[in-house]
C-alpha cells in the first residue's frame, strides 16, 4: 500500500455536506480524480513531445499503407 500524505483542500461547503450525507469518501474521490487528471496531463505532454514522430509515422502510413493491407479479408 502506498504511503499517504495529508493535504489541505478548500472545497465548497454545500458540496462537502451533500457528499458526506450520501456517504461519499472525499479522500478516495479526490485521489482518483487527481490520478486521472495526472494521467491525462502526462498523456497530453507525451503527445506534444512526440508530435513530430507521430506526424511522420502517419505520413508514412498514408504514403505506403500498412504492412497488413494485403492480408485483410474485409
Amino acid at each position: 500500500m502506498a504511503s499517504k500524505v495529508r493535504v489541505n483542500l478548500t472545497l465548497d461547503e454545500t458540496l462537502v455536506a451533500q457528499a458526506k450525507a450520501v456517504g461519499v469518501n472525499l479522500s478516495a474521490v479526490a485521489e482518483e480524480a487527481i490520478r486521472l487528471q495526472t494521467r491525462a496531463e502526462e498523456s497530453r505532454r507525451w503527445i506534444e513531445q512526440n508530435r513530430s514522430a507521430l506526424e511522420a509515422k502517419a505520413k508514412l502510413v498514408e504514403e505506403q499503407g500498412l504492412w497488413s493491407d494485403g492480408l485483410r479479408l474485409f
